[in-house]
């Protein structure tokens, strides 16, 4: 629990129909193919959409390691959403990270910052009661695991 909203962490989902908001990555980058093997003839992204059976979708910001603001990036948006969320009288929201594994985001920060930012949406929640927090590696888990289980250090409470 977070002030009044029960957290769960799981590894992967495949149905979200019951959640009434879900944030994902809109793009996941999968890998650069080059033309040649010295990549002269240029090269091209691969990227995957994550489906949803949500009535609800927010997506994750593009973000990678090289954004000096990342960590704040992720707080951001889990804002917003926990923000879109309470607009749509929404109970439940789900957070998938895989987008942001993929995207080499360091699981701590991740965790860090989406934990930090339910912190703080707890204080004044009102229609959202839920919150499911879905990892896709078990390196993710730990990491919510650890935020969840030391959120005073991490809030500077």
């Amino acid at each position: 629990m977070i002030g009044n909203i029960s957290v769960s962490i799981s590894l992967g989902r495949a149905d979200d129909t019951d959640l009434g908001l879900v944030v994902k990555a809109k793009n996941i980058q999968v890998g650069t193919n080059t033309g040649s093997a010295s990549g002269h003839l240029g090269s091209f992204g691969i990227t995957i959409q994550e489906a949803t059976s949500s009535e609800n979708v927010e997506h994750w910001p593009s973000v990678s390691m090289t954004d000096s603001g990342r960590r704040a990036i992720i707080y951001d948006a889990t804002s917003k959403a926990l923000r879109t969320a309470e607009g749509l009288e929404v109970k439940e929201v789900g957070f998938f990270t895989m987008g942001l594994e993929v995207g080499r985001i360091p699981t701590w920060e991740t965790a860090e910052e989406i934990v930090k930012a339910v912190h703080a949406h707890a204080k004044n929640a009102e229609s959202v009661e839920r919150i499911a927090l879905v990892a896709s590696s078990p390196t993710q888990v730990s990491s919510f695991q650890y935020a969840l289980d030391n959120i005073k250090t991490i809030t500077y409470e």
